[in-house]
Formats: structure tokens, C-alpha cells, sequence
């Protein structure tokens, strides 16, 4: 019961962050949102985006497992996270490291999608707006 309270909260605290974030950027403070987004990578996986980006969702997945235990729900918004990061490389003009966050999104939200055996609309929308963002850089 506690490691699901902990579980709880920290998908509550990445909830926060990645609203926090969408604030952030509607404002056009990009820096300020790049902290934020470093700071929830570091507090789900305990390393930074480049080192998140360079591994396999298969190893995420146990890094998060690891921590905090098995939760699909974790991993969507983990997913909804890094998707965001994405959001705030392209805010930055930074198409190629953006391509590689929603990439990395799509793939968690895709394990999830398979592995958690529960429809979700909102997560179906989710992968339809990363896979739209990825099919536009790849065309430019």
C-alpha cells in the first residue's frame, strides 16, 4: 500500500510538472520549462534526457519499475513527459532532439498501449498528436 501511495503521488508531481511546463511555454519561457523538464526525468529515471533518449523502452521501463513499481499509469505519464520535452526542443528550434522525444513518447505510450490491456481515449490521442509531430519533421 505505501509503494502505491508512492507510486500515486509521483504521478501527481509529473501531473503538475508537465501542466507547469505547458504554462511555461505559453508564456515563452523556454529555459525555465527545460529546468522543469530536466528536473522530472531526473526524479523518474535518476539520469538526463540524453541518456534517457539513448536507451531502449524495454530498460526504462525496468529503471522505472525499479523505483517506483509496476504501474502503466506511470509510464503514460512518464510518456506525456518526455512528449513534452519535445514540445519545448521545438519551441527552441531544436527540431532533430524534439523528433527524438516524441519518438521516445511513442514508443512508451505504444508499451503501454499493448502491455496494459485497458483502452484509453485520452492516450490515443496523445499517441495520434506525437505521431502527427513526428510525421511533420520528418517532412521538412
Amino acid at each position: 500500500m505505501i509503494r502505491r501511495d508512492y507510486i500515486l503521488r509521483m504521478i501527481e508531481e509529473i501531473g503538475k510538472m508537465i501542466a507547469a511546463i505547458l504554462g511555461l511555454l505559453k508564456k515563452g519561457e523556454i529555459s525555465q520549462a527545460q529546468s522543469l523538464y530536466a528536473e522530472g526525468l531526473k526524479r523518474a529515471f535518476d539520469m538526463d534526457e540524453n541518456q534517457m533518449l539513448d536507451m531502449g523502452v524495454d530498460k526504462l521501463r525496468f529503471i522505472f519499475e525499479s523505483k517506483f513499481g509496476e504501474s502503466f499509469e506511470g509510464l503514460e505519464v512518464l510518456a506525456g513527459l518526455i512528449s513534452k520535452g519535445g514540445d519545448i526542443h521545438l519551441k527552441d528550434n531544436n527540431a532533430e532532439k524534439a523528433e527524438r522525444c516524441y519518438l521516445k513518447a511513442l514508443e512508451l505510450y505504444n508499451l503501454v498501449e499493448l502491455e496494459s490491456q485497458s483502452f484509453s481515449f485520452t492516450r490515443q490521442a496523445d499517441m495520434l498528436k506525437v505521431t502527427q509531430l513526428i510525421d511533420q519533421l520528418k517532412s521538412v
